[in-house]
């Protein structure tokens, strides 16, 4: 009896690490991440960050209008993450190039892709 619960359990486990994986690799998000430089052996290289992630399921991407949207939720998230980050640590001095414009740089080079693969597939 323990042995089949324990087949059971296993089996569980496996069909929601799978259920999990899937999800994932088809949930369409872009990663915002507001980096957080201190001094480190690597100059440059965020000792920590805040990581935002910003979903676009419910919008069409491969329009005007729902790029612009998600345009505005990258904007939106690099702002706040970049705050959060500025609340943890108040007397750090800002990156060069600024945490906001990083952010913001960065998630759009993942959005572009994305937009750029929506329009396509719509063709």
């Amino acid at each position: 009896m323990r042995v089949r619960q324990l087949h059971i359990t296993i089996a569980a486990m496996s069909c929601l690490a799978a259920s999990t994986a899937a999800w994932t690799e088809e949930t369409p998000e872009v990663i915002v991440e507001a980096p957080h430089v201190e001094t480190t052996a690597v100059k440059g290289v965020p000792a920590l960050s805040i990581v935002y992630k910003v979903s676009y399921a419910d919008l069409n991407i491969g329009t005007h209008t729902g790029a612009s949207e998600l345009e505005k939720r990258v904007k939106d998230s690099a702002t706040q993450a970049c705050a959060q980050l500025k609340k943890l640590y108040p007397s750090s001095v800002d990156t060069n190039p600024p945490c906001v414009q990083t952010a913001i740089k960065n998630a759009m080079a993942q959005a572009s892709r994305a937009i750029a693969a929506a329009e396509k597939s719509a063709k």
